[in-house]
């Protein structure tokens, strides 16, 4: 058989609507971690302000979820190999989008500040288990395509994330970015 003809064993049971909802749930799920990576950074002066905070202090909620999330990112494969990918990405998901909730009800820095940390733990393995689902769920020669697909997610997310955020922060309250996005989070994903 040559190399294009080829499909992995995965590839050949499903049918294009389930290759797509895998698809776009993980886009969707790549696009929700890179939004709550980001959003925090147009929200600061709110949490300052709430929190009774200092601006150094204030930035350890950004610190520590990017600490989290690069001592857990290289674990992705152990985790996977260890529990399986789709029990990895679920309960990351489901973890991710409940930290995420909990973001918006912290009533003081240090409850943030451990809350982005276990958001990162949950949030690390996301990107790198979707983007493996998706290469895995789409023959060889669609992969350029779904890849192009997917990166939308990759790029949107940071780029919407202080948006949404920053609106939801000035016509509400900065806890509504934490949990307005947790919501959607859960409801699409």
């Amino acid at each position: 058989m040559s190399a294009t003809t080829e499909t992995a064993p995965e590839t050949a049971s499903t049918t294009f609507f389930e290759r797509a909802m895998v698809l776009a749930t993980a886009t969707m799920t790549t696009m929700l971690v890179g939004m709550m990576l980001l959003v925090t950074s147009v929200i600061m002066p709110q949490l300052q302000g709430s929190l009774s905070a200092t601006q150094d202090q204030v930035a350890w909620v950004i610190t520590f979820n990017i600490i989290a999330i690069a001592v857990m990112t290289p674990m992705t494969g152990w985790f996977a190999n260890r529990f399986g990918r789709r029990n990895v990405m679920v309960w990351s998901t489901f973890g991710f989008v409940v930290t995420t909730i909990l973001c918006g009800t912290a009533n003081s820095l240090e409850v943030l500040v451990i809350y982005r940390m276990i958001q990162g733990v949950f949030g690390a393995p996301l990107n790198p288990l979707s983007n493996a689902i998706v290469l895995d769920t789409f023959p060889r020669e669609q992969h350029g395509t779904v890849n192009s697909i997917y990166g939308v997610g990759v790029v949107v997310g940071p780029m919407i994330g202080p948006i949404v955020g920053g609106h939801l922060a000035e016509a509400y309250n900065w806890r509504w970015a934490f949990v307005a996005v947790g919501i959607v989070g859960l409801l699409a994903v």
